[in-house]
């Protein structure tokens, strides 16, 4: 079963990033971060991202699983 995840990173990744993480929607958001979001089928693929943003070399700020996708304040949607 499927879960949904929420992953901020640091910076502001270009939407050209989303064919990188295909199935995730990238968000920018005030500061200077960028949210990854959407469902991920298992945890290999959890740790399949993470790797791929750690190989990018762009920080990591946090990681939230489960509850619906919701939007705050401050939030530009790409790609």
């Amino acid at each position: 079963m499927s879960e949904y995840y929420e992953i901020r990173v640091k910076g502001r990744l270009d939407p050209r990033w989303s064919d990188c993480f295909a199935g995730i929607t990238l968000t920018h958001l005030a500061g200077d971060e960028t949210l990854l979001s959407g469902n991920l089928p298992d945890q290999a693929a959890l740790h399949g991202l993470l790797e791929r943003i750690r190989d990018l070399n762009v920080p990591l700020v946090s990681v939230t699983c489960g509850g619906a996708p919701a939007r705050s304040a401050g939030e530009e949607e790409e790609g």
